[in-house]
């Protein structure tokens, strides 16, 4: 009796100082990463919408930065906040601005290369390359 209770406890010791992976098989990492909504179905379209006397944006950009921030443009300004993901959703806060007078975003996850935006069911692809046309 006194063997197995040694043993397992030399068993509970041991996988104690085993060394957790620190993103699980079944979560997915969203730092570094960036995901896009594009306003037009291509660049010719985009470049044909322009007025003469400024420039409309192509498409709206979510960051996700180190230690939890996150930048996103939704017209032609970058908002920094902070961005946490529960079970399927990443929730986005930032200060008090006027194109996220609520202060929050949420996002809920489709799966590593998809996003739809809670509030106007929009999709947001992940960034692949350095053109959002690709």
């Amino acid at each position: 009796m006194k063997v197995k209770l040694l043993f397992l406890c030399s068993l509970f010791l041991m996988a104690s100082f085993c060394e957790r992976s620190e993103h699980p098989k079944d979560k997915i990492a969203f730092e570094n990463e960036t995901f896009i909504f594009l306003h037009f179905k291509n660049e010719q379209q985009c470049l044909d919408a322009q007025p003469s006397d400024f420039f409309i944006n192509c498409h709206s950009e979510l960051n996700f930065l180190e230690d939890g921030m996150a930048e996103i443009i939704l017209t032609d300004i970058i908002w920094r906040g902070e961005y946490v993901v529960i079970n399927k959703n990443i929730i986005l806060t930032f200060d008090n601005n006027f194109e996220i007078p609520d202060r929050t975003l949420v996002f809920e996850i489709i799966n590593e290369s998809k996003l739809k935006k809670v509030d106007d069911k929009t999709i947001w692809k992940k960034l692949n390359g350095d053109s959002i046309w690709d």
